[in-house]
């Protein structure tokens, strides 16, 4: 093997592992980058997850105790309904008793007020 032939071959390995690591380095720095913003991303979720949780978990609960506050007084208020429409009823009940009764003496009242004209008279 000639000198010359050497060199072509040094040089052609040199060259295609340099061409080779030139490729490899610019695939490398692209899949770094992707990869490097996909861990900031996951951090950013980690430290937003960190941060929210506790205040959504928080608000969760409330949000369940209020909703069985609200379905308490609701039921509640249907109880109270029920009492005052009974309380209404009995009400008018004695009301119409009462009339009745004011009815029953004025109508007595009127009769014994004509008996008494008919025998003055």
């Amino acid at each position: 093997m000639e000198f010359g032939d050497i060199w072509t071959v040094v040089i052609s390995a040199l060259g295609g592992g340099g061409i080779t690591q030139l490729v490899n380095w610019r695939f490398n720095k692209k899949k770094n980058q992707v990869e490097l913003k996909s861990d900031e991303i996951e951090n950013m979720r980690k430290a937003m997850a960190d941060f929210y949780e506790p205040l959504v978990d928080s608000q969760n609960r409330r949000i369940s105790e209020l909703e069985t506050e609200n379905a308490r007084l609701r039921n509640d208020m249907r109880e109270m309904e029920r009492t005052h429409q009974l309380q209404i009823a009995q009400l008018q009940e004695q009301i119409l008793q009462i009339s009745k009764a004011i009815g029953i003496n004025a109508k007595n009242a009127i009769k014994q007020d004509k008996q008494k004209k008919n025998g003055k008279v």
